[in-house]
């Protein structure tokens, strides 16, 4: 899916789009809070939810219209990526609607089951293998492509929209998502795949400027809603797939594994919780990572900074992993370790959480 870069200049590709995407993403969040206060787009407080007044819903909106309108009116190449851009359109406005009359999570989870099929059937787009796992040639899913590419993509959108319940979270994920897979566009030579990861990112980055908590949010705050969780959990999909399939040469699959880590270790170990519990694997509860971090006394800014710093580390150690030439098998016997570390330590958080709060009563 390589295309031609809207601009010859190396420097004016690497930094045009972000930057004009980020700017037009903060100047349509700006615009959107009258109209989001009139057609009340807004989360307003109580139940679970910390804020005390009612925030607008219109950050995923404008990433994702400032995203498309720099790729749409700079980018020679953007026919290239026409289902990509068709499915996060409709995620979009799919995520706006549940956003104004809070659909239903069996409705949310059909549309996701549905654009990820869309993606594999329309677009052609899915996982064939899953790469030299276990030492003994590339593992290759044949029949099991489709179910497997729709499965791991619906992952995926619930791991990021889960983590969607402290301000800059989500979108910090995300920011450090595209910022590897942008690394591993350029030493892949996809051109095309680049451009639209780092226009992504930028438009991220924008809306990190009214969501990220203090002191690093600059304007009015302002929530993603799930017209953004949706659109970046299904980006984060897609170029996962994108770099790592249908290519001579790509990254290893597993790398992306790491990309993405922190929020499948949350994802697996919050639905295992729930089921242990004989609980809803979909019920909304306040067991996340970042709950839990808050609950044995880390503030809302440690928490964003720490688990944003753990992504970046886990990205970094693929990323180095892939380049130094570790076989794939060393690369998923690492992160299964970590993995079971996390799930050992927080599957049943209540000691640790009782430890923390009695070192800080003495």
């Amino acid at each position: 899916m390589a295309g031609r870069p809207y601009a010859r200049h190396p420097l004016v590709a690497a930094f045009a789009p972000p930057l004009l995407a980020g700017l037009l993403t903060a100047l349509l969040i700006v615009l959107l809070r009258r109209p989001a206060e009139r057609l009340r787009l807004l989360d307003q407080p109580g139940g679970r939810k910390r804020h005390s007044d009612a925030v607008p819903l219109t950050g995923g909106i404008a990433l994702a219209l400032g995203f498309y309108i720099v790729l749409s009116v700079s980018f020679a190449a953007v026919g290239d990526f026409a289902v990509f851009l068709a499915l996060i359109g409709v995620l979009a406005f799919v995520g706006m609607i549940d956003d104004l009359v809070e659909a239903s999570p069996r409705a949310k989870l059909g549309v996701q089951l549905l654009a990820a099929v869309l993606m594999t059937t329309w677009g052609e787009h899915r996982l064939l293998g899953l790469g030299n796992l276990f030492g003994g040639g590339a593992l290759l899913l044949g029949d099991w492509s489709i179910p497997f590419t729709v499965f791991a993509t619906v992952a995926v959108v619930n791991a990021i929209n889960m983590l969607d319940g402290l301000d800059g979270l989500a979108g910090g994920l995300v920011a450090v998502m595209l910022g590897c897979l942008a690394l591993f566009a350029f030493w892949l030579g996809e051109a095309g795949s680049m451009t639209v990861i780092v226009a992504l990112l930028g438009a991220v980055l924008g809306f990190l400027l009214f969501n990220a908590p203090r002191p690093w949010r600059l304007g009015q705050r302002t929530f993603m809603g799930d017209s953004g969780s949706l659109v970046l959990g299904f980006a984060v999909a897609w170029f996962t797939i994108d770099l790592s399939q249908r290519r001579a040469v790509a990254a290893p699959p597993v790398v992306m594994l790491w990309v993405v880590g922190l929020v499948l270790f949350d994802l697996f170990t919050v639905t295992v919780r729930r089921v242990l519990s004989r609980r809803s694997p979909v019920a909304a509860d306040r067991g996340h990572i970042h709950h839990l971090l808050q609950r044995c006394g880390l503030s809302a800014n440690g928490t964003w900074v720490l688990l944003i710093g753990a992504n970046a580390l886990l990205g970094a150690i693929g990323a180095i992993g892939w380049r130094a030439g570790l076989s794939e098998p060393v690369l998923l016997g690492a992160y299964l370790a970590l993995g079971l570390g996390y799930f050992a330590v927080f599957i049943k958080p209540g000691w640790l959480i009782r430890r923390f709060r009695r070192e800080a009563s003495d």
